[in-house]
Parts: structure tokens; sequence; C-alpha cells
């Protein structure tokens, strides 16, 4: 009895189905089974959209008659850093020389009384480059 009912259902939208889809063009099929499908799934979309609003309007009310206290800012963040970095300038002067101070994250000192090794080593270097170009 329900078998033949659920059967009797199915071949009632089998053949509705049809008879829309006949009155539809050959070549506007697809598009309205795409916009039929895409209306079937918004609805199901807002309609979840709705009960889980209704679910918040319920907590909302609930919470009415709580009273309000505002946690300050200070606990829930930390203090602001302060910042170090200049304002930006638009231009500048350009230097005519370097400072010391300029040059001092540059320069590495080859320790006293090496001079003679780091001449020896460059004047290698630039003698056998010599001789290859040769």
């Amino acid at each position: 009895m329900k078998i033949d009912f659920l059967n009797n259902f199915r071949n009632n939208i089998h053949s509705l189905a049809d008879k829309i889809l006949d009155k539809i063009p050959e070549d506007r099929r697809r598009l309205f089974i795409f916009t039929l499908g895409g209306l079937v799934l918004l609805i199901i979309c807002l309609t979840l959209v709705f009960i889980m609003m209704n679910g918040r309007h319920a907590r909302a009310v609930e919470l009415a008659g709580v009273p309000y206290m505002a946690i300050p800012h200070d606990e829930l963040f930390y203090p602001a850093e302060p910042d170090f970095l200049p304002e930006l300038m638009y231009g500048r002067e350009p230097r005519l020389y370097w400072t010391a101070d300029d040059l001092l994250p540059f320069w590495i000192d080859p320790g006293p009384g090496n001079e003679q090794q780091w001449r020896e080593l460059a004047s290698s270097v630039i003698d056998r480059l010599m001789e290859n170009v040769q």
C-alpha cells in the first residue's frame, strides 16, 4: 500500500516534469534547470539563516535581564607599543660624504699589524687575474 503510493507519487512528479520540460525550448532547458536548482539552494540557505537567527533572538531575549558589564580595554588587549620610527620625509638633502657612524656597520677591522698579510693576499689575487687575462 505504502509502496504503491510512493510509486504513484513518483510517476505523477515525472509526468509533471515532462510536461514542463516539453513546453521549454531545447536550447533553454539546461538554463531553466540550473536556475531552478539555484532557486532551491537559495531557499534552503535562507531557511537555514532564519533558523539560526531565531536561535540568536531567543538567546538575546534570555540575556535581556542580565545587566551589561563592560570589560575594560586594558584587560583585553596589550598596551600600545612605543613607535620609534621617524616621521616620513618627502625629501632630504643629499650627503656629500659619509660619517664614521654611517660606516661603522659596514666596517670590520682586519686587526692591527695584519696590513702586510692583506696587502700580499690582494696583490696575489690581482697578479693571478692579470696573468689569466694575457
